[in-house]
């Protein structure tokens, strides 16, 4: 009894008496890891895709995503919103897509769905985006559309095109099928 009331005493003593707490050296932000194999970080995280990620099956070389742009838009009403993004493929091809369905509004939609019906491939008959989601069903529709935007069409559009993220040029790109 008496080792345990010692116990306690010496306890309470050590909490009551102030000690030296040792400060803590902040540690130096690192760089993230030249390594990393997926570049899903920054402005473009509302976007359905990441580099390298493949766009659409099938998953090849070709498939793989370079680069993504955001699509900007320089209207009135929506003046500097991001409405989308331009994907480029390890191939050259570009791709439209829009947000993610938590981001998009609905004239945001409106507007991407007007630089598709503009720009989209004349093989295609596509004016408009197909919904994704159907009474709280994923439709599983074509959500990425190819895409030849001219340089000169970002007057006549309303937007621009700014640089999101893209893979070193440098670097390989990972085995798509992993």
């Amino acid at each position: 009894m008496t080792m345990m009331l010692l116990s306690v005493l010496l306890t309470v003593a050590n909490l009551v008496t102030p000690q030296q707490v040792p400060q803590a050296t902040p540690l130096p932000m690192q760089p993230a890891p030249a390594t990393a194999d997926v570049l899903n970080t920054g402005p473009c995280l509302d976007s359905p895709r990441s580099v390298p990620a493949v766009l659409q099956l099938p998953a090849v070389r070709a498939t793989q995503i370079v680069r993504i742009d955001k699509i900007v838009a320089t209207s009135t009403l929506l003046q500097g919103e991001v409405i989308g993004f331009l994907y480029t493929l390890q191939d050259g091809t570009t791709w439209l897509g829009e947000r993610t369905p938590d981001y998009m509004s609905a004239a945001g939609a409106r507007a991407i769905n007007l630089v598709l019906a503009s720009t989209h491939m004349p093989s295609q008959a596509i004016s408009a985006f197909p919904p994704t989601m159907r009474f709280g069903v994923a439709t599983h529709y074509q959500e990425f559309f190819r895409v030849e935007i001219p340089p000169t069409a970002d007057q006549g559009l309303r937007i621009e095109i700014d640089p999101c993220v893209a893979w070193p040029a440098a670097r390989q790109l990972p085995d798509p099928a992993m």
